[in-house]
């Protein structure tokens, strides 16, 4: 996980100033409850409509100086994205920097006792890129807003981890879990970026990215079954998301990793999960990050950062409109 990328992200719907708690596991009952979900998917209506639009928030918590007292900030941005069902039609992007913000009331009274500055320096464990260490400007409202308004040659996605597929492909895709598989295979052995993966059965946890993708309720029930049968995949229970939603928690490869964010003299352990909507498969939060122990401003069980779809996810009859004061881009569609 490119974890300085992540972090430069945070709570886009969580208006206090309060630091998220951690979801709370409880026991799953194996992954015998995926397979429950994958049930009850697949009796879903096949929602459609003109856009499939997915909103996406990056969020996350950065710990940073004024003065010489350290304290933590909260950084959120937000992509929006309106794929058009009709190739004909463009797809359009926003890209917001939503706020940053001390974390907790007690970080901003240290912020504000060092005169509210409204530049701040990140703090860097030794050996960080000091190109990584810049200071942050502090926000409190959305600014920076960035619109791409530009046709996709031949309505290609902008997720290419499966390969480059259209909608259309997507639309074709089986509701049946052997052949899922099968046509997974057929992915991962027509793209190159999937064949960095040594072996088939290592590409096969790529499958969770359908989740994300606007899949019928048969393909997602597939997927998920799919998904159930992998060694790797481990289902931790129901929790609570970062932004108090009810879902079920999954981890579909290795869950554990190091940050560089916190810590005074080396990295501090983070343990990932997933969050799936419980009644329609589709990710809640993804890459949420959650301190496996304590270190400096950092108490254990803390979310550390994490991606969320917000509740506007799927499909709209809307037509996508560049916001006031929203800068047109040239940046490639992301």
């Amino acid at each position: 996980m490119a974890t300085a990328a992540v972090v430069m992200a945070v709570v886009t719907l969580v208006s206090s100033l309060a630091l998220v708690p951690a979801p709370a596991l409880v026991p799953s009952g194996g992954n015998e409850a995926l397979l429950r979900l994958a049930d009850e998917v697949a009796k879903l209506p096949d929602d459609r409509g003109a856009y499939w639009r997915r909103p996406l928030l990056n969020n996350g918590l950065i710990r940073v100086k004024a003065g010489d007292k350290a304290f933590n900030v909260l950084s959120s941005s937000r992509i929006d994205l309106w794929q058009p069902r009709d190739v004909r039609d463009p797809v359009h992007v926003e890209q917001w920097e939503q706020f940053v913000r001390p974390a907790t009331p007690a970080d901003e009274r240290v912020w504000r006792a060092a005169g509210a500055p409204a530049t701040v320096q990140r703090v860097c464990t030794p050996g960080t890129r000091a190109g990584d260490c810049k200071k942050i400007r502090m926000r409190s409202k959305p600014s920076d807003c960035l619109s791409t308004h530009a046709a996709e040659p031949g309505g290609v996605l902008g997720d290419r981890r499966l390969g480059e597929l259209t909608l259309a492909d997507i639309s074709a895709l089986p509701g049946d879990a052997a052949l899922l598989r099968e046509r997974l295979r057929a992915y991962w052995k027509a793209s190159k970026s999937a064949r960095a993966w040594k072996s088939f059965e290592e590409f096969l946890p790529m499958a969770r990215v359908l989740l994300e993708l606007p899949v019928s309720p048969s393909v997602r029930a597939a997927a998920l079954r799919l998904l159930a049968g992998l060694p790797t995949t481990k289902v931790r229970g129901s929790v609570t998301d970062p932004m108090g939603r009810q879902g079920l928690a999954v981890t579909f490869v290795k869950s554990e990793g190091f940050t560089g964010q916190f810590g005074a003299d080396d990295e501090v352990a983070e343990r990932y999960v997933t969050i799936l909507h419980p009644r329609t498969g589709t990710l809640l939060a993804a890459n949420v990050s959650i301190a496996a122990e304590s270190a400096e401003g950092l108490a254990q069980g803390t979310v550390m950062h994490y991606q969320a779809w917000a509740p506007e996810a799927g499909w709209t009859d809307e037509r996508p409109e560049r916001p006031r004061g929203c800068r047109r881009s040239d940046r490639p569609i992301p």
